[in-house]
């Protein structure tokens, strides 16, 4: 999965930053200094971190419109607000918001700039609460996840496919063309039903808050793709993952009779599309809305929907994302499923634990930028000490800061500068009040002329005997030991689930590696890693999540998947091809197919299954997901006890988990596998069965109706590779074909409708 960068303050307005938060962060400690003095501008209690940048960005700004030095704010913020619920909506309407959705006492709404700090006076208001977007985290894949007995093999006969599901994805880069979105292979229909572009400019008559919506065939397929498609295409990968039907290829995706809903947000590189005045529109309220544009899209054609995300942001302890977790709750329930990617965090060490007892524990920073942030938390006053080494061979430490959590100093800023030779490190410590534990935050700044990594070696280091303590870095800022002082080896991977699939309520999904090869269109062999026996991709990050929950879900394959590709980038950056493993000509546009690895190519491969499961069963809710996968997920690692926060409950198994659903899995005549050297289809009342070679042994044809009663046996022997079964009259339906032979390749079963 690709991460998404997040929003950066600049000049007058935000901007989005390469991986989110830095200078904002930066920006906070300096906000503290000067809250007294615009302390009447805004309730900052009430606001969250990025949300009180935003109000102090204002306050700023309406002191030098009063001198005269600064044009008028006309800008508005989408955010989501917790209310009094008597009075909620009729505040707001009061302060020129526009309310978008409400789910119980939690609106979100667009609210114009200049009365946000009025709004946070408000008795009726209690929280306002945004933060910067997240950011972006099939040949063989059906086998892998045992999605083939799903599907028998004629288009016409299929059992479960997705049809009558919506599937949702909110992603960039999309190509509505794309012949792998259509109802067939002479491109007749299209199942994009409706696509949200939240960065058309074409916004005239909208309702909604940022961009337009299309949800006519010709209105489709005329905008072509999505106003990123010049320069993006992770959209369109993720899409053919979930839903595509392959076209004239193998690289069909999972639920590729379902209808998709997409929604096109915006990213880091998206800022060019993006006017100044309407940067404050793109948050994490933005996405909220999009989840629920899928949704009621779904609601209004009697359709249960799930809906992939492979996008995400580090969800730091000291900022709330407790509105925003609890609006997708809400969101949530029968029929309505989001599942997003656990991030490819886990490639380097960004965490590091002081369990009490122990005097001291720390870490080396790792970070090539010329800025590091970090987030300590304790239970009990501590030190933290930042240690600087000298350059030479067998040099110790040439200098050090020390700080007490509990100093009073760092309820605004406190600052120093620890030497390191002829170079200078600027330290800058504040103090937090944490979203998700009782204990306080000290958030420390790293700030060098030149990148940290190119200056002597820096340990963070928390001290004090009875204190339990955690550093938390992220992939940009890392941590790692180092020979010069084996003292602070403490680094280590995990507690990096990004989110929103660090939400109670969301899905989160790894990735596994199942081949570490592909060939692309001009016979080169693209290779990545070493794993393809199923087990954890090395970069898939990795629970418990900052406060507590074991995550992932559940495990799905990341490793080179093979899905359709934005022929617009393709066309835009004809040098970017060595991923490209083949081409589709259709009409006349050459559409290409690429390999992608990460969390992101897992994600839709699990919301593609559950699109699956939701046709056999609508009402499934996120907690019946969770069972279905404690019941029937692979393990891949035999020395683990599931769920863990490695697996989740372990690799994702299509077949296992709708038999589940069916109530066959517990039929112990009824196998969890297909047969290996055999296919199944039904048609004119009779059974169609195809082995790869003919058995040389008598085999048994078993039929089960989904309550688990047997309607039919007969034993045959096979003279041929192909044989039909006559079958009594049996009502229209689906049913369970079990084959049993002496030959392992003859055993197994499958879904049939008939």
């Amino acid at each position: 999965m690709i991460t998404y960068p997040g929003y950066e303050y600049l000049r007058h307005a935000s901007r989005f930053s390469s991986r989110g938060g830095s200078f904002f962060t930066l920006f906070l400690f300096t906000l503290l200094a000067v809250l007294q003095a615009t302390a009447q501008t805004a309730d900052y209690a009430k606001l969250s971190p990025w949300v009180k940048q935003v109000a102090h960005t204002i306050a700023q700004k309406n002191t030098k419109r009063a001198i005269g030095t600064e044009a008028q704010e006309r800008g508005m913020l989408t955010a989501f607000v917790l209310t009094a619920s008597a009075e909620g909506d009729d505040v707001l309407r009061s302060y020129g918001c526009v309310t978008h959705a409400r789910q119980g006492d939690i609106s979100i709404a667009s609210i114009p700039l200049d009365r946000l700090g009025a709004l946070s006076r408000e008795s009726a208001v209690i929280r306002i609460e945004a933060r910067e977007s997240a950011s972006l985290t099939m040949d063989t894949v059906a086998s892998c996840i045992n999605a083939l007995p799903v599907y028998t093999q004629t288009a016409s006969h299929d059992a479960f496919t997705g049809r009558g599901v919506v599937m949702g994805v909110m992603d960039v880069g999309f190509d509505l063309t794309h012949p792998t979105f259509y109802t067939d292979n002479q491109l007749t229909e299209t199942r994009i039903k409706a696509f949200w572009d939240q960065l058309s400019p074409d916004t005239i008559d909208s309702p909604l808050p940022v961009g337009r919506d299309y949800i006519s065939q010709e209105a489709i397929l005329a905008k072509g793709g999505s106003t990123d498609s010049p320069i993006q295409g992770h959209g369109t990968h993720t899409s053919g993952i979930a839903a595509g039907n392959g076209y004239d290829t193998p690289y069909r995706g999972i639920a590729y009779e379902s209808d998709l809903c997409l929604v096109s947000n915006a990213i880091s590189s998206d800022t060019l599309y993006i006017a100044p005045t309407d940067l404050y529109k793109y948050t994490t309220a933005t996405d909220a809305l999009g989840f629920k544009y899928m949704f009621d899209y779904a609601d209004a054609h009697g359709k249960p929907c799930v809906a992939s995300f492979s996008e995400g942001y580090p969800p730091y302890i000291d900022e709330e994302d407790s509105l925003f977790c609890a609006f997708l709750e809400e969101l949530q329930g029968p029929g309505r499923i989001i599942v997003a990617s656990a991030g490819n965090e886990n490639i380097v060490r960004s965490y590091a634990e002081k369990t009490a007892g122990t005097e001291a524990a720390g870490a080396f920073v790792n970070c090539g930028k010329k800025q590091a942030l970090y987030r300590i938390i304790c239970d009990h006053p501590a030190t933290i000490s930042l240690y600087g080494y000298g350059n030479g061979s067998g040099s110790g430490i040439i200098s050090s800061i020390h700080v007490a959590t509990n100093d009073p100093r760092l309820d605004s800023l406190l600052t120093d500068t620890l030497r390191l030779g002829d170079d200078e490190l600027e330290v800058s410590i504040s103090r937090y009040a944490s979203a998700f534990k009782t204990d306080s935050v000290c958030m420390v700044m790293l700030s060098a002329g030149r990148p940290i990594n190119q200056l002597p070696k820096v340990a963070l280091v928390v001290e004090g005997i009875e204190s339990h303590a955690e550093i938390f870095g992220t992939t940009n800022y890392a941590l790692t030991d180092n020979k010069v002082d084996s003292r602070w080896n403490a680094a280590q991977n995990g507690h990096n689930i990004l989110a929103p699939g660090s939400f109670p309520s969301v899905i989160c999904v790894g990735a596994t590696a199942h081949r570490n090869s592909v060939v692309n269109y001009k016979g080169e062999d693209i290779k990545l890693g070493t794993l393809t026996d199923g087990r954890l991709a090395n970069y898939s990050s990795t629970g418990p999540t900052i406060d507590g929950l074991m995550k992932p879900d559940v495990t799905a394959p990341g490793n080179h998947i093979v899905s359709a590709f934005n022929h617009q980038y393709q066309q835009e950056h004809p040098e970017e091809d060595r991923t490209v493993i083949a081409y589709s000509d259709a009409g006349d546009t050459h559409y290409p197919w690429t390999v992608e690895t990460g969390t992101s190519m897992a994600t839709p491969v699990v919301a593609g299954t559950i699109a699956l499961w939701l046709q056999a069963c609508p009402t499934l809710t996120p907690s019946d997901i969770l069972g279905i996968f404690s019941r029937t997920c692979r393990q891949p690692d035999a020395t683990l006890t599931y769920p863990n926060n490695q697996y989740g409950y372990g690799d994702i198994d299509a077949y296992r988990g709708l038999l589940d659903i069916l109530g066959l899995s517990g039929i112990k005549a009824v196998s969890q596998q297909q047969p290996q050297g055999a296919s199944i289809a039904a048609s004119d009342g009779r059974l169609h069965i195809r082995f790869a070679s003919r058995p040389q042994q008598a085999f048994t044809v078993s039929i089960f109706s989904t309550s688990g009663t047997l309607l039919f046996s007969k034993r045959l022997k096979a003279t041929t590779t192909d044989v039909v079964v006559p079958l009594p009259r049996m009502a229209a339906g689906i049913y369970a074909v079990q084959l049993s032979g002496a030959k392992a390749h003859v055993n197994g079963s499958q879904l049939v409708r008939m």
